[in-house]
Formats: structure tokens, sequence, C-alpha cells
């Protein structure tokens, strides 16, 4: 052989080897940046998705719950049947009845017991993942798949030859990147380890990724990961990712109760979720859904019937429910639940709190949209047994810090000191059955003449201490406070308030709840006045009629008596509003013989406007009565046997 041509032939052979480095390198280092080490963990696991760690859901006899929250929270539920099967045996049985008092109310006749809700495996935020084992996926989701995105998916190692070969003409005809030729499996690794970045080095990647797997995974379990991770659009904020979280937030059934048609329109969205919206691009949405379904009977996937496929009433029967989901946002509620890691509430008693919050929320958004930003409308929940250290606390902004915005910021309290005052009007010698006169008063203080002003219209000269603390009047308590001298009040009022500013005679707006607290603080206060009230009970220095707690426990006769409910006005539990700051701090402290409950609702924007126009008897109330009532506990009347 000639001598060049020797030279030509190591010179080949050597870029052979080089290219062949090369290539092994990319792979290796291909390979070595994508976690398929956790692909292989996920797909692995063989298990019942429809059990859970946690203890069932106990509702007790004798309870109330609201029937639409119920049948929200069942759905995320590990029960296989329906919430519709669930109701049949409980009324077949008398564990459930409606309330004739207040619809859509249904009582707990014996205690009902069902499993707690499944876990969310999905780590990123405001998302919902559940994951199923290929035996649970239910062959129409990847039947259709194949079908539709992916017909030579049985036959194929991970990359399609003959769609990227068709992919390339249309790319150099349109002179642009408009067709990948992608298969199940690289769609699969792009959602997984990769971006949406266009680029050859991406899809080379993504190509020798999809070979690894398809040599290292059955076809099964790649569907399987598909049909799990990828993402299906969002609803309520929160983004579903996988067919448990689109079955059950699309049409608020679990994947094995989805129809032929609900199937292709499941499998019709992932062309492009946010392109085929429900609730942005119906018409869109329509059309892929009949397409996908004919797709599928061509397949023989589906039934031959297009009888199946959905009318104009279907259609509109399916946004509408979707647009009061998006008003009322359970799921989103189910997020936030399982979310909340405190041990103090069973999860049924979380998701009703923070649904009744969200409820609260949304009516303040209906009422005062145009007034202000309701997104700043924010609400605190702190409530626990007085004889225990297990707190449950909940904070409405996600975004912000829970613990400071509980135990540092601090909000004017109003009113809901009231019942503290009081009670040391009585340490001092004046008894709630006293009178004491309604008119104006007026002080003369450092800063000038000062006089407390009334939310309300008195038309009596005088009344009862009982009646001007049930009322929540100003006037009254500046004028006994005044009768008695404000360093004796001073002095007692150190007890419960050691940040108070003195002389109380040059700042006794504080009297009227001036002062601002943080939530833990008033929290503290509570216990140590509850703790104190009911041990002057105990030791006869205090009739139980006479007392502020007893006084304060009939929601008939306070503040509340315009908005406490048929069922709640029953009850007796003590309870004090607080409206301060012109409506932008609203506060309802409870204690009901065991457990305290402090609440606020205030905006924590830009305070702009004169007047919020919101008051706790409507905001922090309505959230504390709707809660109680629904939580499927019993509720406890109010005494203070529990804690002497």
């Amino acid at each position: 052989m000639k001598q060049w041509a020797i030279r030509i032939f190591i010179a080949l052979l050597g870029l052979v080897i080089l290219v062949s480095i090369g290539v092994f390198i990319f792979v290796k280092t291909t390979l070595n940046e994508t976690s398929v080490a956790l692909l292989e963990e996920k797909i692995s696991k063989n298990y019942d998705p429809y059990t859970t760690p946690s203890a069932p859901i106990v509702l007790d006899e004798g309870s109330l719950v609201k029937r639409e929250e119920l049948q929200k929270f069942f759905l995320f539920t590990a029960e296989k049947n329906t919430f519709e099967d669930f109701m049949a045996r409980t009324r077949e049985s008398g564990e459930l009845t409606e309330l004739k008092e207040v619809s859509g109310v249904l009582q707990v006749n014996k205690n009902v017991e069902f499993k707690n809700l499944m876990a969310n495996d999905c780590t990123e935020l405001y998302c919902y993942q559940h994951y199923l084992p290929f035996e649970y996926i239910p062959s129409i989701f990847w039947k259709g798949l194949i079908g539709v995105e992916d017909q030579r998916y049985l036959d194929h190692f991970g990359i399609d030859l003959k769609s990227l070969f068709r992919a390339f003409v249309t790319n150099l005809k349109t002179m642009k990147y408009t067709q990948g030729g992608s298969t199940i499996s690289q769609q699969l690794v792009k959602n997984l380890f990769f971006t949406n970045e266009k680029t050859f080095s991406r899809k080379l990647k993504e190509m020798i990724v999809s070979i690894y797997i398809e040599t290292k995974f059955p076809k099964e379990k790649i569907l399987e990961a598909y049909l799990n991770e990828v993402h299906w659009g969002a609803l309520q904020g929160i983004k579903m990712k996988g067919v448990m979280a689109a079955s059950l937030f699309y049409f608020g059934k679990k994947p094995a109760d989805i129809t032929s048609f609900e199937g292709a329109i499941l499998i019709g969205l992932l062309k492009g979720p946010g392109y085929f919206h429900p609730l942005k691009k119906i018409e869109r949405l329509q059309e892929r859904a009949e397409v996908v379904y004919k797709k599928l009977i061509q397949e023989n996937s589906v039934p031959n019937d297009l009888t199946l496929i959905w009318k104009k009433k279907d259609w509109d029967t399916f946004v509408a429910r979707l647009q009061k989901l998006e008003t009322t946002r359970y799921h989103q509620s189910i997020w936030r639940t399982l979310n909340d890691h405190e041990p103090t509430l069973s999860n049924y008693e979380k998701f009703v709190l923070i649904q009744k919050v969200a409820d609260v929320k949304q009516k303040i958004s209906d009422r005062f949209n145009d007034k202000f930003n309701t997104v700043d409308i924010s609400v605190k929940v702190m409530l626990g047994p007085l004889n225990s250290d297990q707190w449950y606390s909940y904070y409405s902004r996600v975004e912000r810090n829970k613990e400071k915005a509980l135990n540092t910021e601090k909000h004017q309290v109003g009113s809901s000191i009231k019942p503290i005052i009081y009670s040391i009007f009585e340490d001092l010698g004046r008894r709630m059955d006293d009178y004491v006169s309604t008119d104006p008063i007026t002080l003369k203080l450092k800063s000038g003449p000062w006089t407390p002003k009334e939310a309300h219209k008195i038309t009596e000269p005088q009344i009862t201490m009982t009646e001007a603390l049930m009322k929540s009047y100003n006037r009254p308590v500046i004028r006994v406070a005044n009768d008695l001298g404000f360093p004796v009040v001073e002095e007692k009022m150190k007890f419960y308030f050691p940040d108070l500013k003195t002389p109380l005679g040059d700042y006794p707006s504080e009297l009227l709840g001036s002062m601002e607290l943080s939530m833990s603080e008033l929290r503290d206060i509570y216990v140590k006045f509850i703790r104190t009230e009911c041990g002057k009970i105990k030791n006869s220095e205090r009739f139980m009629d006479q007392s502020v707690l007893q006084i304060m426990s009939d929601p008939n006769q306070t503040t509340v008596e315009r908005a406490v409910d048929v069922v709640m006005q029953k009850l007796r539990f003590f309870g004090k509003t607080g409206t301060t700051n012109n409506g932008y701090d609203n506060w309802y402290v409870a204690f009901d013989g065991k457990n305290i409950t402090l609440i606020w609702v205030g905006y924590e924007g830009e305070r702009k406007t004169k007047s919020l126009g919101l008051y706790g008897a409507t905001t922090a109330f309505d959230v504390f009565q709707n809660y109680y009532r629904d939580r499927g506990r019993r509720f406890q009347q109010f005494s203070c046997d529990l804690i002497l």
C-alpha cells in the first residue's frame, strides 16, 4: 500500500477514535447530568396508592359538616368509592342526615370514619400530584396517549426515525424549528430532565437519555412515569401534575371513574394545557377533544359511539363547575391542608378552617374589589386547648413568614380586651348590674381635651355595666375608670398588660384597645385572664352570673347577634369582637370551655382609604362560627369545669 494511503487510513482511524471518544464522553456526561436514578426510584415502587399512613378521619356523633366541603375533601382521600356511594351508605345507615335548619349542612348521628387524604407527591410550590402505578391507570389514558402522541411506541427503541425524518423535512421547508418528532419517551425525558429550549444539543441529549431508559425500563413503566409526571395545566392557582391530579381537578373524579370522552378531553389537553385551557379557550378544547376521540375510535381505544361526544349542555356544565371552583377554591384549600404539618388538628379540621378563611376573603373581595386591592386582605388564626402548649396557627399568606406574622407583627386590639377591663372594674368593687351613664364624657389630657366616640347611637341615658359590655360601648368604660381613678385601674391592668403606656390617665384610649399586640401576645393574655377569672369563680370570689365570661357567653346578646346563625344561636361560648383602625383590624376572641380561639382579619397593604368598612362581627366571627359549626366535632359548651 502506498505511503499516502496509509497516512489517510491512519488519519481516518484516528478521527474515528477521537469521535468515538467524544461521543462516549458526551453520552456519559449526559447520563451523569440526568437523575435517571430518580426516575428508577419512582417507577420501582409497587404499592396500593389508595392507602395512607395517616389516621382515618372521624366525624363525631352529634356534630355537623357542610355537605359540599365534605364532598370536596372526600374526593382527595384514599377512598376508592365515590362520594355518591359514601352518601348512599351513610344515609341508609342513618349516620348522616340533612339538617333542617341550615340548607346544605349534614348532621352526624353516629361516628363516621373514612380514609385520610392521599399524599401530595409534588415538591413544587402550588402543585398537586399523586403517583399511580401502571396497574392503577385506566387503559383509556395509556392507549389514548399512544394512539394520539406516538403510534409506533411499542415498536421503536426510544426514538422514532420515521417521525424524526418527517420533522426534519418539515423544518427544512419552513426554515425554522416547528416539529420535533418526539416519542413518548423523549417527551418524558424533556419534562423530567431538560428545558423547552429548542437547540440541537438539547435534542441530542434528549435522544440519548430516551434510548437509555428504553433499554433500562419496560414500556409500561415509561408510560407510567409519563402519565404521572406530565403537567396538565393549572386551576385555582394550583399546577396539576399527572393523571390523578388532572382527573380530580378537571372532573372531580378519580381516574378509575373517568368516562371515555372525559379521557379524550384530558389526552387532548396534553397538546397544550394553556392553549386549550377550558376557562380561556373552550372552543379550541371542544374541537381538539372531538378530534382526539374520533382518532381513538380509529385506534379501537374507545367505544365506537359518537353519541358519547359531549353536547353544548355538557360543555356548559363543565365550564360552570370549573368557574365555581375558581371562586370557592376548594382544591387550593386541599393543597394548603396537605402542606400544613402542624399536628394539633386533623386534616379535615384544617381543611374546614382554611376553607372558611377562603370563603370570608372571597366575600370581602366580592363586596370591596373596586375599593381596594383585596389581595392584601389577610387572616391569622390561633387556637388550642387552654391547658396545653399545643396550639394550632394559620396565616393566609403563604409568601410571608408565618412565625413573624403571628409572633412579631402587632395590630391594634380594639374592643377585644374589654372583658378584661370590666373584670378589673369588678375587682375594684363595681358590680356588673351597676348602672353607668351613657352621656358624653370629655377628659382634659396633656395633649388637649379628649372625648371617646361611639360606633353606634345610644338612646338610653344610663345602662348597666353588663349591657355596656355586651354592646361594646366606649363611654361607660372611660366613665367607670375615671370614677375609680386611673392609677388604681392602671395597677390592675399591668398584671395583664406589662407594656401598658403610663400613666394611664394620659393614655385613656388604651382602655378601649388602642394598644398594639401580636397574635401570640393577645393569646397569652387571654390564657392568663381566663385562668384567673375561672379561679375566682372556683374560690367563690365571684359568682358565675356576675363573671364577664358568663355574661359574654350568649351570642344572641352581644355584638354578633345579627351575624350568628340558627345553629350557633343555641350554643353558649364566651366571645368578644374587636373592630379598630376604621375596620383595618378586626378581631374575634372566643372560649368554649376548652379551646381559646383568636382570629384576626385585616388589611396588610397601604392603607389609603379612610375606612375599610369591615367589622369583627362579619369577618373574624364569620370564620369562627362556620369553622366550629362544620368541623365534624361536637361543640364544647362553655364552662370553667375543664380548667378548674
